[in-house]
């Protein structure tokens, strides 16, 4: 799905809500991988690249929009990368749509929440229930 297939989705009336879905994904690994040694990390007890992907819905399409890799400690944390991700959404597309974040706890920093809300952006933030 491209920007001008999510731009026409627009309909006549009240802006359409575009879902900005925020997710913090591993791609486990084993073994050595000499490519990737800067990247491998262990977090939350899980070994693997460490993804940072944002997803846009809109209806019912959704697409995969960008990612970062979280390096690990001491660099940009998952929150302050989710956030950078946010804040670099096309103008184009933004203004078109009523923009709702949709994060789990993990983003919800104070930092992070006051920068999606900076923009007018809702923000909806679950709690983790296990």
């Amino acid at each position: 799905m491209s920007l001008a297939e999510i731009l026409s989705e627009r309909l006549l009336g009240r802006k359409p809500f575009l879902q900005v879905i925020i997710d913090l994904t591993t791609l486990e690994k084993f073994g050595k991988f000499k490519g990737f040694e800067n990247f491998i990390r262990v977090y939350n007890g899980k070994r693997g690249l460490h993804l940072v992907v944002v997803y846009l819905v809109v209806g019912r399409e959704g697409v995969p929009w960008s990612f970062r890799v979280w390096r690990g400690k001491g660099t940009s944390s998952p929150a302050q990368l989710g956030l950078k991700q946010v804040l670099c959404l096309p103008k184009k597309l933004t203004k078109h749509f009523q923009v709702m974040v949709l994060v789990d706890t993990a983003f919800g920093s104070i930092q992070f929440i006051h920068g999606v809300r900076s923009r007018k952006y809702h923000v909806i933030a679950r709690k983790r229930l296990s």
